[in-house]
Order: C-alpha cells, then structure tokens, then sequence
C-alpha cells in the first residue's frame, strides 16, 4: 500500500509531501487545486512507461490525440514541459511513492540529459559532434528513470524517428494500477479481456463481481461475453427482454461501475485511481456504490484514490465508513501563490466533519 507521496517540480506542484495515506483517500478541493495532477502523478509513476504514458495524459487532458512531429529543438522540448512546474524543465522532475511493505516503493525523475543529444530524422540537421558548443543547445535528450527497491534502474530517452517517437525499453516494470477519468473512456474490449481473465481464473471473484452489479441494478439478470460488429464487449442480460443488451447502451453509470468493479477484482493488491467518483451515478445510489466498491477493495486488497465535488457523494460515504474509520483519509487540495498543496486528514475528522454539516470539499 503507498502510505506517503512526495512530489517535486511536477504540474501545479513545486514541493509536496502527502503522508498517512490510507486504503480509501478522498481528495478534494475546488477546480484547478491540484486534484488531477496528484492523481496523474500516481499513475505516472506506477511503472517504467512512464514517457509513453506521459503523451497519453495530453490526450486524457484533452489537449488533442494527433502528436505532431516536432521541427525543432524548442517544439520537441514542447512535448513534455507541461509536465514541470511552470514549464521551468531545467529542473529535475521528481516523484517518490513510499509504500508497505519496502518492495512496493519507487521513484520517477525526468529531466533532460547533459550529454545525449536528439537528433531531427532524415538528415534535416547535421549531426553534431560531442563535446561541440552547440550540443546542448540543439536537441536536448529527455530521460525517464524508474527505479524500484532493491531493482535496478530502468531508463527510456524517446527518440525522434521517420516512424515518429520511438519509446523504449520494450520490457515493462510496474505495478498493478488504474486511473478512471471522464477524459478517457473505456475500450469496450477492456472490460471484455478483463472479464474473461477472471472468469478463467474460477475461484469466484467474477461471480463476486456480477453479483455486486446485479445488486446495484436487480434488472440486470447476468452478464456475459459476446461479439458486437466483431469486437468483444460486455453484454447483460435484463429481465422481460428476449434479446441480450450491450452494457454499454444500458447505460454509462452501469458501464462505468461494471469496469471499476472488474478492475478491483482484475488489480488485486493494486491502484485503482477514480478522478469524479460520482460522475454517472445517481445520487440515491451512492450509498450502496460505496459500500460495493469497499467491499471489493477489502476483498482484493486494493487501495483506492478517489476525487469528488459532490457532497452528496461524501455523505453518502458515511454508512460505510462507520466503524472503519482508519481506513480512510480525507486529502485537502488547495491552491496558492506558490503553487498547489495537499493536506491529508484522518477519516475520523471526516466523519465528525460531516456529521456536524463542516463544509469539507
């Protein structure tokens, strides 16, 4: 389990330090506190593809899909500056996860290497020699270092080529985890892959899974895999219908509930990451979402990190909650002249909070 975040020069945060993290963290805070960043540090952080996944997040940040090659040394630097504190990228970026026990602790750096260069494809800049005045200056090398405890250091320097940007090293590290975001929808085949794994598996978990579905929403009879125009997707079967229903023309939230559900079972012993919790669900459902999607974090051993606006979606926390009140954290994210910060508060003081009517969010 992570149990402390540190964070330098990434986003909205120059320095940050998040400790006492518990199984479920609550994070909240007004628009542009730092919310989503801590989350994508998180999940950036979760592996050695960290480069690659750091492109996916322009797409996730709905800053376009289409990655332009870039012409130049500034437009290739542009990739990647959002990522540093006030785009200062002369800085080393740093993201330590601590975690319990030791072997779950890592760390990422990204900053721009002193002695590579990056080189434009097809001959359109001369190549420059080692050591020359204009090294730095051309194409600075950018470098992603994952580093687990007690394993050694992996680093990925993408490079410029005729294909566009080539990531490596090809072989992954990492740990299980997720992030769901309103930004970034589910393949339909995701859910399916996942599904079927657990499903092979046979030791229970999916009918765990289905049944926590089909509780939330008793129309719902079953669930099943099948084939929609060739792709593999999740389909439900409803009661007083003859012929079997796509989750996903159901309904969003049932789509939505379906794959963090599957992903609590497919992840055991992860991260699952969900920016919006509420995003989806009708408000008169939450209480019993929550003490579902508990129930299965306590079940797989997974830990949650979970961002809302909604105070009805906190005060619906509350029945389940009671008597488990270190398991949660309540994460404050706030913004100022300097930046962002985090503070972390104990589950008992949201619990008091919002029984005494304390605005928290």
């Amino acid at each position: 389990m992570i149990d402390q975040v540190i964070i330098n020069n990434f986003r909205c945060f120059q320095k940050l330090e998040v400790p006492n993290l518990k199984k479920v963290n609550l994070l909240v805070g007004k628009n542009s506190s730092g919310k989503s960043a801590f989350l994508e540090a998180i999940f950036l952080s979760s592996s050695s593809l960290a480069a690659q996944t750091s492109i996916q997040l322009r797409s996730i940040r709905r800053m376009g899909n289409l990655l332009v090659s870039p012409v130049d040394s500034q437009s290739y630097r542009g990739l990647w500056e959002d990522l540093f504190f006030n785009f200062n990228d002369n800085k080393k970026l740093s993201i330590k996860i601590s975690g319990s026990p030791n072997s779950d602790s890592r760390t990422l750096s990204i900053e721009y290497s002193g002695s590579q260069v990056q080189e434009l494809p097809f001959g359109k800049q001369p190549s420059i020699a080692p050591g020359s005045p204009q090294q730095a200056g051309a194409w600075p090398q950018i470098e992603f270092t994952w580093k687990r405890h007690d394993h050694q250091a992996v680093v990925s320097r993408p490079k410029l080529t005729s294909t566009g940007l080539q990531f490596e090293p090809a072989n992954a590290s990492y740990f299980q985890s997720i992030w769901y975001t309103p930004g970034a929808g589910e393949l339909p085949e995701e859910n399916a892959k996942r599904f079927a794994e657990l499903d092979k598996r046979g030791d229970g978990d999916i009918d765990l899974v289905k049944s926590k579905v089909c509780k939330e929403f008793p129309f719902i009879e079953d669930l099943s895999i099948l084939y929609q125009a060739g792709l593999p997707m999740m389909f439900a079967r409803v009661e007083n219908k003859e012929r079997k229903m796509p989750v996903a023309l159901l309904s969003d939230g049932i789509n939505r509930l379906l794959g963090i559900c599957l992903s609590l079972a497919y992840y055991k012993g992860g991260t699952v990451l969900i920016d919006q919790f509420e995003d989806g669900f009708h408000h008169g459902l939450l209480p019993s979402i929550w003490s579902s999607i508990y129930g299965l974090a306590s079940e797989f051993k997974v830990q949650l990190f979970v961002s809302t606006h909604s105070r009805e979606c906190l005060e619906s926390l509350l029945p389940t909650m009671r008597g488990h009140e270190d398991d949660f954290c309540l994460l404050k994210a706030t913004r100022n002249d300097d930046g962002c910060d985090i503070k972390s508060l104990a589950g008992s003081y949201l619990e008091s909070a919002l029984e005494q009517d304390f605005e928290v969010r």
